[in-house]
This record gives C-alpha cells, sequence and structure tokens, in this order.
C-alpha cells in the first residue's frame, strides 16, 4: 500500500476539520456562558476536556511506544507538549512532514538495501491510521454527548443558534 498525493490531501482536510472542530467548541461553551446557560457550559467544556484529555493519553502512550521501538530515548518534551494538549498537534506535524515526503518527493526506486529497511509508506500509514484511531476516540467521548446535548436543547428551547448549527456539522463531519 501506498501512501499517495490523495491520502495527503485527506491529511490536510483531517488537520483543518480538527482545528475547526476545536474552534466551535470553544464558541459554544463560551457562548453558553455569555447566555447565562452554565450548566449547558459547563457540560460542553467537560466534554471536550475529558475527550482531549483522554485522546492526550492515548497518543503520549503510542508516542512512547513508537520512540522504544525505533529505539530512541524516552523524550521529556513529547510528554510536556501532550500535557499541553499539542499531541495531537505534534502527531499531525509529523505525519504531514514525512507524508508530504513521500506523495510529493519519494521516488519509487528502491535498492536492495532499501528493500530490507523498513518500508517508508507503511510507517507514515501507521502514523495517519493512530490519527484516525484517536479521532475515532474523540468523537465517542466529546462529539456524542455534546451532540445530544445540541439536541436536547434545540428539542427544549426549539429554536437553534448559530453557534448551535456549527456544533451540529462539526461533530458529524468527523
Amino acid at each position: 500500500m501506498k501512501y499517495t498525493k490523495r491520502n495527503f490531501m485527506m491529511s490536510v482536510l483531517g488537520i483543518i476539520i480538527y482545528i475547526t472542530d476545536l474552534i466551535v467548541d470553544i464558541w459554544v461553551s463560551v457562548r453558553f456562558f455569555h447566555e447565562g446557560q452554565y450548566v449547558f457550559g459547563v457540560f460542553t467544556l467537560s466534554f471536550m476536556l475529558f475527550g482531549t484529555l483522554v485522546v492526550q493519553c492515548f497518543s503520549y502512550s503510542w508516542f512512547k511506544a513508537d520512540l522504544k521501538k525505533a529505539g530512541q530515548e524516552n523524550q521529556r518534551c513529547f510528554l510536556l507538549l501532550h500535557c499541553l494538549q499539542g499531541g495531537v498537534f505534534t502527531r499531525y506535524w509529523f505525519a504531514l512532514k514525512k507524508g508530504y515526503h513521500m506523495a510529493f518527493k519519494y521516488s519509487s526506486k528502491t535498492s536492495n538495501a532499501m528493500e530490507e529497511q523498513v518500508d517508508p509508506h507503511k510507517e507514515i500509514i501507521d502514523r495517519v491510521t493512530d490519527l484516525s484511531m484517536l479521532r475515532l476516540f474523540e468523537t465517542y467521548l466529546e462529539g456524542c454527548p455534546q451532540l445530544v446535548i445540541q439536541l436536547y436543547i434545540l428539542l427544549e428551547h426549539g429554536q437553534a443558534n448559530y453557534s448551535q448549527c456549527k456544533s451540529f456539522l462539526t461533530s458529524n463531519v468527523r
């Protein structure tokens, strides 16, 4: 299996959707607090924080295992990045950097020495697969509960504001 230009573009789309979802979640919770609906704001914020906390824990443990497999020392800076909620962004950075190289600059000519080493396409596909699994965790831990809250608010009050509609869309696009 090869990592293609199409795969790279889907990874770029994935980071854009991830950032958009993060911004919309913050926007919705701030809007709830501004409108005096503190319970809904706390629920939205707590689901977002719980989901990202679990995702960062899994991301760090997988990152640590990957470093151990590669024979590298345990790097404390990655622990700090994950504690500051930057683990997924770091993973996207490495995946996009390596993916760009594979999709646009890598030549398919390989020597016998290259064939004995780890397939670089497999390495980038593994990184993107890890990102997909982390996004799946986030969807079930954050997106689904937030969607239920937004639907409850819509049914209870009979109307939804613009930020809630954006929340519906980003919760379902993942």
